[in-house]
């Protein structure tokens, strides 16, 4: 097993993303400080020590390794992970290009929604459009389909943006539509939402239609500039980073969300939610469909 990391050494992230809820979140059964440079290991040819081999035992009776403990999911160390959030990021400001050359359109949907929803910017564009109507067109072309129960995951070794910092979540609330959350999971605001749904607000049903129409019609030309920089994505991609090319793209549209969002505030366009989370609930359920 490899020499536990110096003090000084970067740290182990992990993201996830699902378009339904797993039976088994990954953060249940991954621990990023322990199985990050476990598995970097065992991805680089390293020998395990029988401690190690038996930490990464339920990981591999998830079918999250195989038998020799190789990854199935991208687990990449600091500098290629760099790398991979660079190239993510020139996607992201090329979608807040867009999307900022679109905003008139935005505002007569959301600007209603404000006093509703505190800085509505961010769940109607990050949440239902970058978070879940984009993701579900790449669903559709193939480029995205869940292994593993359904979810997604990844380890990259970084700062705490590495990962990915910004992630949509829907719950279904039978009879009563379903419960969007668009922020970081690691916030208490988020579990909070989950914990007590019918806090969070209700959009108007009146103007759902609306805000379906619009986030439908964005999410057409946000998806075609993923398409087109797929080639530069698959260029930075470290090799090798796992068996599962899904989980690569995952991972790299979940850190061009956060560059797009991130040059979207610098504009002013929207405002980062307090908390680190922002909830709401929705009739219309394919506003909320992965």
């Amino acid at each position: 097993m490899p020499p536990a990391a110096s003090p000084g050494a970067t740290a182990w992230r992990l993201g996830w993303w699902s378009p339904t809820t797993p039976a088994t979140e990954p953060a249940q059964v991954i621990d990023p400080g322990l199985h990050g440079p476990l598995l970097a290991a065992a991805a680089a040819g390293m020998r395990l020590d029988p401690l190690g081999r038996s930490r990464l035992e339920g990981l591999r009776s998830l079918g999250l390794t195989g038998v020799d403990f190789q990854p199935r999911f991208p687990v990449v160390p600091a500098e290629p992970a760099a790398r991979v959030r660079a190239a993510a990021g020139r996607l992201g400001a090329e979608v807040a290009k867009l999307l900022a050359g679109e905003w008139s359109r935005f505002t007569a949907v959301y600007e209603p929604l404000t006093g509703i929803v505190a800085g509505s910017g961010y769940p109607v564009v990050g949440g239902l459009l970058l978070g879940i109507a984009v993701r579900r067109l790449l669903r559709r072309e193939g480029l995205a389909s869940p292994p593993f129960g359904g979810a997604f995951a990844w380890l990259a070794e970084g700062d705490e943006g590495i990962a990915g910092t910004w992630f949509a979540r829907t719950t279904v609330l039978p009879g009563r539509g379903c419960l969007v959350r668009f922020g970081d999971p690691g916030s208490a605001a988020f579990d909070d939402a989950a914990a007590d749904p019918e806090a969070a607000p209700a959009l108007p049903a009146a103007r759902e239609p609306d805000l379906l129409r619009l986030v439908d019609a964005l999410a057409g030309p946000v998806a075609r500039l993923v398409v087109e920089a797929i080639p530069e994505l698959e260029k930075a991609r470290p090799t090798p980073l796992g068996e599962d090319p899904g989980a690569a793209l995952a991972w790299a549209y979940t850190l061009t969300t956060d560059a797009a969002l991130a040059a979207l505030a610098e504009r002013g366009l929207v405002t980062v939610p307090a908390g680190g989370a922002v909830a709401f609930r929705v009739a219309t359920e394919a506003l909320a469909s992965s």
